[in-house]
């Protein structure tokens, strides 16, 4: 497909609101249980960027599904073998070793005793850093795609988009599923299905909840819709979800697939799919990949600085804005020089 500007834009906010998530995260985290204005403040940069995720997804089912080649199962897994599981695959033992490496430091310097085992145990779950489940998640998702675009030819373009409002609700079914399990203590149970609960523990499953998204990526890529009142649907959604947060404190209502954020991912990627630009955006687009992939890193620096070394708590009023800049920022100069490394290797 010839390159889209508004898609290309979205996928570039995406990536902020990624960063966004993750900065906000430390605040809501640590006042949660705490009477603070600075829970509400983190609550507020993270309810506006909880769309992003799904958003993604969707960007990459637009993609994907679209390209009819991708049916052929060989040449297509050959070609997301070299674009998604080789980085994959390096970013993993990069975050594993960082991980690593921050458990010595706690064992050496603060003599507290730490499992050297739990990275370990975070990369066969498909988390070997926070952010990495993504990346294991959408390996499930695309696998896929040559029989997705299978069903696409053979049942139609209606019955396609049904699929895709199904597995919305299938994910959404499964989130409440896992709640309701927690709540009444489900796991403690003495018989075999207490192991359920390890089915949870894995990234490499989550995709069974993205599908959706990921057909809907594509179903909608021709939908019109008034460009205000998708906006404004969107608003409504996270304004909802801001709400919910901050009265309950519950994060559950964060999950990619509650309601709230179902909708307001949906409206927000409706605004731009309908959205004219004639700017165009392709050279950071193809930046986000890698944003997407260091940012967490960073972030995880610029807090143990804060927290080890300065032993300070900046205010999240301007803090937040300004770490999501500089996230942003350092991310994007650290892809430019991989980047050209990586052009000189080739030649």
């Amino acid at each position: 497909m010839k390159r889209e500007n508004n898609i290309d834009f979205l996928k570039v906010v995406s990536s902020i609101m990624v960063i966004m998530t993750h900065i906000s995260a430390y605040w809501v985290g640590k006042y949660l249980e705490v009477d603070s204005y600075k829970f509400s403040v983190g609550n507020f940069w993270d309810t506006l960027s909880r769309v992003a995720v799904p958003i993604f997804v969707m960007i990459a089912g637009r993609y994907a599904l679209s390209d009819d080649r991708n049916e052929n199962f060989k040449n297509y897994y050959k070609k997301i073998f070299k674009r998604i599981y080789i980085p994959t695959i390096i970013w993993s033992i990069l975050y594993l070793s960082y991980n690593m490496l921050l458990k010595l430091v706690v064992i050496l310097v603060r003599e507290k005793e730490v499992s050297l085992l739990s990275p370990i145990k975070g990369l066969i779950g498909g988390r070997p850093f926070y952010h990495m489940w993504y990346l294991y998640m959408m390996i499930g998702v695309y696998l896929l795609v040559p029989f997705l675009i299978k069903f696409k030819k053979k049942y139609g373009e209606n019955k396609f988009l049904k699929l895709g409002i199904i597995f919305i609700f299938v994910g959404l079914g499964i989130i409440l599923l896992e709640n309701y399990l927690e709540k009444i203590n489900f796991y403690e149970r003495d018989d075999i299905f207490r192991y359920l609960k390890y089915y949870w523990s894995f990234a490499q499953f989550e995709f069974l909840k993205f599908i959706g998204y990921f057909i809907l990526g594509y179903s909608l890529k021709n939908k019109k819709i008034d460009t205000k009142k998708s906006l404004l649907i969107y608003l409504f959604s996270l304004s909802s979800l801001l709400l919910v947060v901050e009265k309950t404190k519950n994060l559950f209502y964060y999950s990619n697939n509650f309601i709230f954020v179902v909708i307001g991912a949906i409206s927000l990627y409706l605004f731009f799919n309908n959205l004219t630009l004639n700017y165009d955006f392709s050279k950071l687009e193809k930046h986000t990949f890698n944003i997407y992939l260091v940012h967490a890193g960073i972030i995880s620096v610029i807090y143990l600085f804060l927290d080890e070394i300065l032993n300070y708590e900046p205010n999240p009023i301007w803090f937040i804005p300004f770490a999501i800049a500089l996230v942003f920022i350092l991310s994007l100069i650290f892809s430019i020089i991989l980047e050209n490394i990586l052009k000189k290797i080739k030649k």
